[in-house]
């Protein structure tokens, strides 16, 4: 089982693929997803999003400030900026 996560910035989608887990730090501190996870929505401070993927690789995302959605194994990441490292 796995999670679908997608970045998108108000430009264009800056990131899609499948994760076992994603890291992100919100205005209530760092949150980690994995398939399963209870319905969230949190807001993102200026940091970097840790994106392990199923292939055992990790992306790592700065973003600014957004929000993240999570719902039935989905991952939505919605940020002012992001570059993918």
């Amino acid at each position: 089982m796995s999670l679908t996560v997608e970045l998108v910035s108000p430009e264009e989608i800056v990131y899609t693929g499948e994760a076992e887990m994603v890291v992100a730090r919100t205005t209530d501190g760092e949150i980690a997803f994995q398939p399963g996870h209870v319905p969230f929505l949190g807001v993102l401070v200026p940091s970097e999003v840790r994106v392990y993927t199923t292939e055992g690789a990790k992306t790592t995302i700065a973003v600014e400030r957004g929000f993240v959605e999570v719902s039935h194994d989905n991952v939505a990441l919605l940020s002012d900026t992001a570059t993918v490292s």
